[in-house]
């Protein structure tokens, strides 16, 4: 395992992150709630030299927290931990009631890093990152992020002069789904900070296990490479579906000729972006997290990953501008 310093702390975390949201349970994961098993995957994490893990209030209705707790107890010190508190608790009081929760079910004292999980267009950013700034200088939490936030919102973190106080960028970003390259990634790198990518692989698209769309399991239907007609999606776009699956054969293709499994590429293709610090993966059981661990081992050359780009370019032009993997432009979340 490889690792980075962290921006604004002293901390070498792991290059890749366990993603928690799975252990929260819940419909959108298929009601697959084992905590025997979510435990067992973190103590293999942890085995594989992961450090770094990321949960949320909103995950399982704090369930993924209260897991993570458990995992940590009586040994603290060898997890990172970062969370994240929604749109509708930006404002001091339900911010500060967030951090709260967070430490009560995690049995912690402080949280490692705390996102804004997305910009609010309602609440100011003063508040917002006032409220952290105070929680942090409390030791309730020891470093700030942004998460999902557009152009906009970086340049207005920038313009109120907190953007030094910004440990790290938490962004959709995936070979399916690139839609940060319209300006999010460069506005953030030109800020001086670095990224970690969820849905890396686009929420098991990229595991080549898909080869049509009726393959997938319908809870995964609702992001926007999808028709709405399908499910009851939030979106109402027509998706692309067309372009997508045919992205993932000429993936499948690409990487059977190099003699590389599409999730390892996927993985390595990342790495090769500009300003990526750090990938979050999310399995559901140890087996899964060796794998991509071990695919982390990977490395693609330049050119490989010119032409692994050049497989999704129809891709990202359909899916377009919106970051938003379950909103349409007209209600996306980022701005």
């Amino acid at each position: 395992m490889n690792y980075f310093k962290l921006r604004t702390t002293d901390t070498d975390v792991s290059v890749m992150a366990l993603g928690c949201w799975v252990f929260g349970g819940g419909d959108y994961w298929g009601n697959n709630e084992d905590d025997a098993e979510s435990l067992r995957t973190i103590d293999k994490a942890l085995e594989l030299g992961i450090n770094f893990f990321d949960t949320a209030d909103s995950y399982g209705d704090g369930h993924s927290d209260e897991v993570l707790g458990r995992a940590m107890k009586g040994r603290r010190g060898k997890f990172f931990v970062a969370s994240k508190a929604y749109l509708d608790q930006l404002g001091e009081k339900n911010l500060t009631e967030t951090v709260e929760r967070g430490l009560k079910r995690m049995g912690t004292d402080y949280i490692d890093l705390f996102y804004p999980h997305f910009a609010s267009r309602e609440i100011p950013f003063e508040e917002t990152f006032g409220t952290l700034l105070k929680l942090q200088k409390q030791g309730k939490i020891r470093a700030i992020g942004m998460s999902n936030f557009g152009v906009k919102s970086i340049r207005r973190v920038a313009e109120l002069g907190l953007m030094d106080k910004i440990a790290i960028h938490q962004l959709p970003y995936s070979l399916l789904w690139r839609a940060i390259e319209f300006g999010i990634q460069q506005e953030t790198a030109e800020n001086g900070v670095g990224i970690i990518c969820y849905s890396t692989l686009a929420q098991g698209l990229l595991s080549g296990n898909f080869a049509e769309a009726d393959d997938v399991p319908s809870n995964l239907k609702v992001l926007r490479f999808f028709d709405s007609a399908r499910v009851e999606a939030g979106h109402g776009e027509k998706g692309c579906e067309k372009e997508t699956f045919r992205a993932i054969r000429d993936l499948k293709e690409l990487c059977a000729d190099a003699g590389v499994t599409m999730p390892a590429a996927s993985l390595a293709w990342l790495f090769l972006q500009p300003d990526v610090q750090c990938v979050l993966t999310g399995p559901r059981c140890p087996q899964r997290l060796l794998e991509n661990v071990e695919a982390l081992e990977t490395k693609v050359s330049p050119a490989f990953g010119e032409q692994l780009s050049a497989a999704t370019d129809r891709l990202k032009i359909c899916l377009g501008k919106n970051p938003d993997m379950w909103m349409s432009e007209k209600d996306s979340r980022f701005f």
